[in-house]
């Protein structure tokens, strides 16, 4: 008699640790997703950040990538002067503009960011469109 009722508080001490042990290993695998989601949200805060300031600048510059690689300190210019590259702070942020169009016309841009362990995929990309008035 002694015998059965400590061999079924043993398989109930084992079934405890059983449900335990899944349960842990549920919470462990929800914080390890949380970290990797805020990891990500940090990532594509900074890259919003990142294309904002590159846009200001394109627009603040009316255009002139040449300008803005001099206000942009370490940045790249392309020789036909259409791509401007800036790696800082492990991301890198690529504008692609369009031809110089003709006074009166809209100059449009592409600001893509990526961190430099992955650029090949864009954590994010903006449009930027700049209305060049008409010079008389």
């Amino acid at each position: 008699m002694k015998h059965s009722k400590s061999s079924l508080f043993l398989m109930e001490l084992i079934i405890a640790l059983l449900f335990f042990s899944l349960a842990s290993t549920v919470c462990i695998r929800l914080f390890v997703k949380a970290h990797a989601l805020s990891a990500q949200t940090v990532d594509q805060n900074y890259a919003v950040n990142y294309a904002q300031n590159m846009a200001e600048a394109f627009t603040g510059c009316n255009g002139d990538l040449h300008t803005l690689q001099t206000l942009l300190s370490g940045s790249l210019l392309t020789e036909d002067g259409r791509h401007l590259s800036l790696e800082e702070n492990g991301y890198r942020t690529d504008l692609t503009c369009n031809m110089p169009p003709e006074s009166g016309s809209t100059l449009s841009a592409e600001i893509h960011v990526s961190r430099l362990d992955n650029a090949d995929v864009p954590l994010y990309t903006l449009h930027v469109d700049l209305h060049i008035p008409h010079i008389r």
